[in-house]
Parts: structure tokens; sequence; C-alpha cells
């Protein structure tokens, strides 16, 4: 919801005449305000200039406008009869909380983000966004890495949606995942993060929460020509992007394409927590420049809006994303024997493409008010070489995945309830290969593959049925899903597992439901509480990788998983008035049959040889539960009509029943900013603080990385920002910042690469 802001300064002179102007930030009259007190009223004209003669001088006068909140005032606060309009786009991200059948418009705690206050976080690239605005924890393994964790879930246990497309795929891990990195951010015209399990709405993956991403409409834009670049010096990074948007007749058109070319990123140098080596390494570090970052990705969307009549229309929508080769660097730090471990440890090119079509229909009748149908394909490649020091041989794995899926949704609108229903039916292949590649004669020799070496499928089918009731102050909103799944795991002969079958199969049906009551006690207070019981299907890469993360250890198959199911509780209070907009939130959930990685006996054994190593096995197990609770809190208050203060808090504690911590558990993490605006510039000081993770408190299998921490765990760290945005005209935006201000070397939670050091940022945006 966009606000407004008057700035009214007292004035000695007293009003000379009653004609007034109103005007935007960059001076421009603004048209269409409606100024009335009771039956009384009269409206700004296209140059902004209003005659407010009809009132009196101590009459309260309240403004409207489809853009901007409404304010009250008296026309003695007037000053040189001009009032200032401060768009929203100033403030902090906004929390909303509304009336919709769609979920990423309501139901639990939910944190938009629009498209000029990510634009304005001056982020380089998708996942940097939720670090920088929101209270999410975001891991990283290497330079190119960013693992988003939501309320202590993470990778395949948070849902990715593009466009209404769900990108989770079949071999989304359990561990860190950096597939956010492939959405390009110049593109994103906003952003919705869910908390609370949303399988529901999405199906299987969303049991902690989901990103809802939406990319430009250019149906809903008007023509424009628009390039940025910027530049940031602690990594040496330069980032291009151009895109344009036109029409034609009945036809909307966006073509765009980014070019982002990053380099090494340099750590802090005041070690405040007393660790002078922490983060340094003789073979991957160079003082405080961090090696074998440099990459670089290639992102293009073109996406086509074709109006067939006044009722129904079509969509199609093209992305591509594609990397140079990334190294590993939590993998490339590692030593054996004062040597480095690896000679080389790189993701190939990491390649995705999504084609889509959309057909919507509005037409009213006793069963429906509105029909979409969408289809789309997926296409995601992804690679690993790996070589140790002293070998000649280097392994490498690759992965093709293909995604067909199609929904067809159906809203019907009655006098009180909204009603939306549907399904889905979802199909993967994914193909996996490997080889060994002689450094010496370039020969290829035997190596066993990440997935099964035969080929995996899995199919979904499933059907939904969304319900909201309203009435006064009251919504109460429920949903039920029903979902099948199966995935076969295909082997061949030569793979070094013994099966009973080569071909494996595993089932799982699911019912879920949630139901949620939101009373308004008036205009500015709102109570939400909410039930709901969620689940995530095992995929294959739970059921049937093999790899080794952990030196000694190697990850096997376990063909016996069942779902995830988890109940979440969350009361949600939330206060809106014109100078507060706050909410705090309490969540519960009990996460049953957790997927966990645990000792396993493989064949009878509890050691199998893997890549030349005898190695202890472990799988990915049910575990009896886990429980998991904690609170967030946002705030955002306007001390002054142009001075600003935001803050935001996220807190999660968890244990699984065995006793033993579970991993994704981030530290506590609190963010405050204060923003000073005024018609064309504004200025930011901010700060991030994140608590201490003591070395008990990790994962017992390595998934949150304690050797890239202390001897002692994670220490507790905080940094300060400064930016500085300048509207240089209605065409030109020219954005300063300095990160980092004191230098300071910190690494967030399970990361493997120390995070920026001082970091200048400068970054310019133009309508061509």
């Amino acid at each position: 919801m966009t606000r407004i802001i008057l700035i009214i300064l007292l004035c000695p002179l007293y009003l000379l005449c009653q004609n007034f102007k109103v005007i935007d930030v960059s001076g421009k009259g603004v048209g269409s305000v409606t100024f009335s007190k009771g039956s009384l009223q009269t409206i700004s004209d296209n140059s902004g200039k209003v005659d407010l003669s009809i009132f009196k001088d101590i009459d309260t006068i309240k403004t409207s406008h489809v853009a901007f909140e409404s304010y009250e005032f008296t026309k003695d606060q007037i000053n040189n009869n001009v009032i200032v309009i401060y768009k929203a786009s100033y403030k902090i991200n906004e929390v909303s909380i509304r009336s919709s059948i769609d979920i990423e418009n309501n139901k639990t705690q939910i944190i938009k983000l629009n498209q000029k206050k990510i634009s304005q976080s001056l982020s380089k690239n998708s996942s940097e966004i939720l670090e920088k605005l929101t209270p999410i924890s975001v891991q990283k393994s290497q330079s190119g890495g960013g693992s988003p964790n939501i309320r202590g879930f993470e990778a395949n246990r948070i849902l990715l949606i593009v466009d209404g497309i769900k990108l989770n795929n079949a071999i989304y891990r359990s561990g860190h995942l950096q597939n956010i990195q492939s959405i390009d951010y110049n593109i994103i015209e906003g952003m919705s993060i869910l908390h609370g399990p949303s399988s529901i709405f999405y199906g299987s993956g969303a049991i902690g929460g989901g990103i809802v991403i939406k990319t430009i409409d250019p149906e809903k834009r008007n023509p424009e020509r628009v390039f940025s670049q910027q530049i940031e010096g602690s990594s040496s990074s330069v980032l291009s992007h151009y895109h344009s948007v036109f029409h034609v007749n009945n036809l909307s058109l966006l073509s765009s394409i980014s070019l982002k070319k990053y380099g090494n990123v340099k750590m802090g140098r005041n070690r405040v927590h007393g660790y002078n080596n922490w983060g340094k390494c003789e073979f991957a570090t160079d003082e405080e420049e961090q090696l074998y970052g440099e990459y670089e990705q290639i992102d293009a969307t073109q996406k086509a809006h074709w109006n067939i009549n006044k009722r129904s229309s079509m969509r199609l929508n093209s992305q591509f994303s594609t990397t140079s080769n990334i190294n590993r660097f939590d993998k490339l730090n590692d030593i054996s024997d004062n040597m480095p471990k690896y000679k080389h440890w790189y993701y190939g090119p990491q390649k995705r493409f999504l084609q889509s079509i959309q057909y919507d229909l509005i037409k009213e009748s006793n069963i429906m008010d509105k029909l979409q149908i969408l289809l789309s394909y997926q296409n995601i490649e992804e690679s690993r070489h790996v070589q140790l020091f002293n070998n000649d041989y280097m392994t490498s794995r690759t992965e093709l995945v293909n995604v067909l899926s199609s929904r067809i949704e159906v809203k019907k609108k009655y006098k009180y309830i909204n009603i939306k229903h549907g399904g889905s039916a979802r199909y993967q292949k994914v193909n996996s290969s490997a080889y060994l590649l002689s450094e010496v004669d370039l020969s290829r020799g035997y190596a066993t593959t990440r997935y099964p070496d035969n080929g995996s499928t899995s199919i979904n089918l499933s059907g939904f049925l969304l319900s909201e009731y309203l009435y006064n102050n009251l919504s109460w909103f429920n949903a039920v899903r029903l979902d099948y799944n199966k995935i076969v795991l295909k082997f061949s002969p030569n793979n070094p597992f013994i099966f009973n079958s080569n071909n494996l199969i595993n089932n799982n049906t699911s019912l879920s439901g949630s139901s949620n009551l939101i009373y308004s006690f008036d205009k500015i207070n709102m109570l939400s509480l909410s039930f709901s019981k969620a689940f995530r299907n095992p995929n294959i890469d739970d059921l049937g990788k093999v790899f080794s993360k952990t030196e000694g250890v190697v990850v096997v198959p376990n063909i016996d998983l069942v779902s995830e199911k988890i109940h979440s509780f969350e009361i949600l209070y939330k206060c809106k008035s014109k100078s507060l907009n706050a909410e705090f939130s309490l969540f519960y959930n009990r996460l049953i049959d957790a997927i966990e990685k645990r000792p396993y006996s493989f064949n009878g054994s509890d050691s199998i040889i893997y890549d030349g190593e005898w190695m202890m096995t472990i799988a990915n197990t049910n575990v009896k539960n886990a429980t998991l609770k904690g609170f967030n809190l946002m705030t955002n208050y306007l001390i002054k009509q142009n001075i600003e203060l935001s803050l935001s808090s996220a807190f999660t504690n968890a244990i699984a029943s065995d006793n033993l911590p579970i991993s994704h558990i981030p530290p506590i993490s609190i963010r405050g900013a204060i923003t000073h605006y005024n018609k064309s510039s504004s200025v930011s000081l901010s700060s991030v603080y994140n608590g201490r993770k003591n070395i008990e408190d990790f994962d017992v299998n390595g998934v949150d990385n304690l050797d890239e921490a202390t001897i002692d765990g994670l220490p507790a760290w905080y940094i300060v920002n400064l930016k500085y945005i300048k509207e240089i005209n209605k065409d030109l935006v020219m954005s300063i910042a300095c990160e980092n201000i004191f230098d300071t070397h910190y690494k967030t939670f399970a990361s493997g690469i120390s995070s920026s050091g001082r970091n200048f940022i400068v970054n310019l945006q133009a309508k061509l």
C-alpha cells in the first residue's frame, strides 16, 4: 500500500491567498488530489493547483488520492502555499496484510518488496535483496552463493516461485542452494516473502515458507527504455542492465538483458571478534582478498502480453540465465598435510531456461468469474568438477533436468465468499552422468554419478480448494490440498551399489489443510490466528543422491523416506497508523518425520569405498520429529514527516526428538535504519546485528559448516552502512553507498566465504 507524507512547515506569514499547489518530490504538480471536509470537496487540476477557499482556516482538511495515503491538516499549517508530496517508494519495505484469495497477498506474515525499494537496495544479486531489506539470513559458500533461510528452513524446504511457476525441481538439495541467483533482480517488479507453510497453496516444498517473485508485466507499464550500471569496490564488480517496454495495438512486449562480471571479494580488516586468522588461508587468500571468486553471468528475458479481446488475454514468458564456471571457495580453502586438498573444485556453467504460456479468461457465470491456465517448460543444467591436489584425474558430474508442468485455476466470488479451486500436474526427468578426466592424456574413465545413472523420473498430481469468508471486520480463510507423488530411480547394472531391483520406486500421498482467522478491531489494529498442516515430499536428491561433503563421510541412497509433515501455529498482531506500521508474530512449528542426515547402514555395512576413499555412510532418514519456535518483529515509525525509523528482528529455536541440534537454525538477527528524505534525495544510515552461535548448537553432520567457523562457533557481528540517493532529474537517478563502514570482518551463518569488508557502490539508472 502506498503512502503520502505531506511536509507542512509553520510559517509566520499567514496565507495571503487561497490558491495552493500540490507537487511531488521532483517539483512536478500532482493532479486529482481530493481535499474534503464533510460534504465540502475540491480537487487539484492537472498542474497541481487547487483553490481551498471553500474551507475555513480552522477546518481540518482531509486529502485522498489513489496513489497516496490520506492526511489531515489545517490551512494555517501550510507554508508558502505549497504542499509537497513524498512517494511511498521512499518508505522502507512494506509489510502488507490484506484480504485476498491469493496467498501472496495475505494469510500469515508476509514481507512485500516493490521494484523501487529493490532497485534502491543496490544489491548485486537476488539473494542480496533479502539480506539487505529483510531479517532473513543468507548463507554463502562462495562468490555467487546465496541461500536464504526463513525461520530455520532453507534450500528445498523453501519454495521459489517466479511468475506463478515453481522453480523447485527434483534435485533441489537440503543443504544450501544458490538457484535464486539465476533470477535477474533488475526485472523483479515485486517480491513477497511468505512465512509459514505454504505447501497448501503451491504444493510440496514450502514447509518453511516461500519466495514469490513477479517480474515486470509489460501490459501494466508505460513504454520505457531503462539502462543501469553499478560498480562495487570490494568485489571489483561491474553490473550492466537494459530493458525496454513497448506496445503495438493489443500487444505489449518486454525485452531485457543483464551482464554481470564479479571479482574476488575482499574481507574486512577490523577483527573485533579476536580471531586474527579466521577466514584467512595460505592458499585461498591474499591478505584480505579471497581468491577464486571471479565469474560472469548473463540473464535474458522476453515477455509478451496479448489482449485477445476485452475478456481474454495470453502471456508468453521466456527466461534464460547462464554463468561461467564458479569456484567453490569453501572447498578450495581446505588443507590436507599442509597443502591444498583440491587443485580444482568448481561448478560448471549453471544454465536455466524457462518458457511458459498463460491464458486468462474473465467470464462471469454461475460457476466462475475467472479462469487461468498456465503451461510451462524448464530446462536446467548443473555440473560439478573436482580434482584433488595430488591427483592427475578430475571427476566431472553433470545433471540435466527437464520439467513439464501445468496448472488450471478457477476463481468465483459470491456475496461473502471467495473461492479458488483447480489442479496441477508436473513431470520431471533427471539425467545424471559422470566421468574421470585424465590431466595427462585427456582420456576419460568411469566415475560414479551423483544421481541414479540410468535416469530418474518424478510425477506429481494435485488438486486444491481455497475459500475465504468476508464479513465486516472478519476474514476466515481455509484451504485443502490433495497431492500424489511418484519417483522412480533407475540404476544400471554397472553402478557400485547392490539393490534388490535396478528400478526403485517411492510413492507418497499427502493431504494438507490450513485455516486462518483475521479480525480487524478498527482501522489501526488487526489480529490473525492461523493453523496449517503442510508437507514436503522427498525428491530425487533426498532419495538417490551419492556425494561426499565432509571428509571421510559419504551420503548414500535411502528409498524408504516418507514425506515431511509440519503442524504450524502462528499468532500475528499488526498496528498501522499514520506514523507507525508495526507487526509482531509468534510461531510454533512441529516438524514430523523430518528428513535429516544420520548414520546409515548400507547393505549391512557402515562404510563403503567412494572416489577411492574408505568412507562412513550416512543417509537422509526420517527422524521422529523436530520443534521450531520463535518470533518476528517489524516496525516502521515516522519520527517526523521526513525522518523515518525502521527496525526488524527474527529469532528461531529448534531441537530434534533425538536431542541433537538440527541444521539451518540461524542466530538472532536485528536490523535497523534511519532515513531522511526531501524532494529529490534521501540519505539512510543502517545497521545489522547477528548474534553468536555456540559450537554445541551446530548440527552434527556438517550442514552448518562448523569447519568454516571458529573453534568456539560463530562470533556475533554488526555492521553499519550509509546510502545516498539523488534524483538528478526525472530520468536520471544516482546512488552512492558505503557498506560496512568500519571494515568489520564477519561471516554470515553457515557461510564458507567471509562477507565483504568496506564496500563503496556507485549506481546510475537512466530512462532513455
